[in-house]
């Protein structure tokens, strides 16, 4: 979306780098212990708000262990207080070392009891405590390492199998917190109950939804960023040796014909040499700049290795990739760069361009085409020399 006002388009970019740069995925387990904390205290006040709704509600008590309800608004109040001194002591101890190793242990052993606690509650058969449980469990996969996740997993395991083998020999009450009335008489067609039951399932969908959207889109942001660093030279930013090599044969695959340009700056090493490093990669990026505002769009540029350049040009004669060369040369020739000790240079560059007909090997096209750079060489540099030998298939 662009707005009129560019502090706000400058504003909403900011934004963005921040979501796509900020990866959930790389915070400390701190950070992430945090999070869980924030989203138990969040279940906390959907809970509270249910049960004062019901306690307001006379009609409702007949559903409810009404004493038990209200004993659990306490004890919900007083949790969700302990959940924010929590959450203000990780924040507090987020940098110690130590709090990486022994704080999310505690947290997440803390945040999967409430869990189990709460879905004993309601019942362990209920689609609220079933959906909530597969949901954390593919949240808490994301987030924490697997081996720390798979103990937390295990004795949430063994608490629930118990808890279910002792609600089934009735050694203790299932959905206590749900009358019998409600329980023996086929809740399932009870409005309330289904109403509750989508009351719990609906906050843990949108929460487990947006957080997996969220992971999801930095993701692929993550991988955009390194397929582009797989593809891209990072001095220049044009595409790398093995990526234009890809991108050649998908070329050779579609195109009857095309030809190579190849390049390289006359001598890169004096430059080197007399005006360091620096500046020899200040060269480089230039002449980047340079050969990619000549070429098309369908025309595909890569630094070669060194101060090699190569341009492929799908499609097109040896005069046009030749006079596509000449216009690289001059605009290299004219160009300006000035030192740290102010001084102007200019520099040049030759030129080899070869062509290929269909199925002919790449590797044979841009060996002649570094034959031509190499007759340009040896003819005093900056020129445009073509091979003009009809390019046959190798034995």
């Amino acid at each position: 979306m662009i707005f009129p006002d560019p502090k706000m388009n400058k504003h909403l970019e900011m934004l963005q780098h921040q979501f796509n740069s900020n990866i959930i995925m790389n915070w400390s387990n701190v950070h992430k212990s945090i999070l869980m904390l924030f989203l138990t205290l969040g279940v906390h006040f959907v809970w509270i708000a249910w049960k004062f709704l019901i306690i307001l509600e006379p009609r409702l008590w007949q559903w409810v262990n009404l004493p038990l309800l209200k004993t659990q608004v306490y004890l919900n109040i007083y949790t969700a207080l302990l959940v924010s001194c929590l959450i203000i002591f990780c924040y507090f101890f987020q940098k110690k070392p130590w709090a990486n190793n022994i704080l999310p242990h505690f947290i997440i052993g803390f945040f999967v009891n409430l869990m189990l606690a709460d879905g004993f509650s309601v019942g362990l058969y209920s689609p609220a405590t079933i959906f909530a449980f597969v949901c954390i469990s593919g949240l808490g996969l994301i987030l924490f390492s697997r081996k720390f996740f798979y103990a937390q997993l295990s004795f949430a395991l063994i608490v629930y199998f118990t808890l279910m083998y002792c609600t089934y020999h009735k050694l203790i009450p299932y959905a206590p917190l749900f009358s019998e009335h409600l329980l023996n008489h086929q809740p399932q067609y009870n409005l309330f109950w289904i109403v509750s039951m989508l009351y719990f399932i609906i906050p843990i969908f949108l929460t487990c939804f947006i957080l997996c959207e969220i992971l999801l889109s930095q993701w692929r942001h993550r991988e955009a960023l390194i397929k582009c660093l797989s593809q891209t030279d990072p001095l220049t930013n044009l595409y790398n040796r093995r990526f234009f090599n890809e991108r050649l044969n998908v070329i050779q695959k579609n195109q009857s014909h095309y030809s190579i340009i190849l390049m390289d700056i006359d001598h890169f090493k004096s430059i080197n040499d007399q005006y360091g490093h620096h500046f020899g990669d200040e060269v480089l990026q230039r002449v980047a700049h340079l050969l990619s505002t000549q070429i098309r769009k369908t025309d595909i540029v890569a630094r070669y290795g060194g101060e090699e350049f190569i341009i492929a040009l799908p499609d097109t004669s040896l005069t046009v990739a030749q006079d596509i060369a000449e216009r690289c040369r001059l605009i290299i020739q004219n160009e300006i760069l000035e030192t740290l000790e102010h001084k102007n240079i200019q520099f040049t560059a030759s030129f080899g361009v070869a062509i290929s007909i269909y199925e002919t090997n790449i590797s044979k096209v841009i060996h002649l085409a570094d034959q031509a750079l190499y007759h340009a060489k040896q003819r005093g540099r900056n020129q445009v020399q073509l091979y003009n030998e009809r390019i046959k298939e190798f034995n």
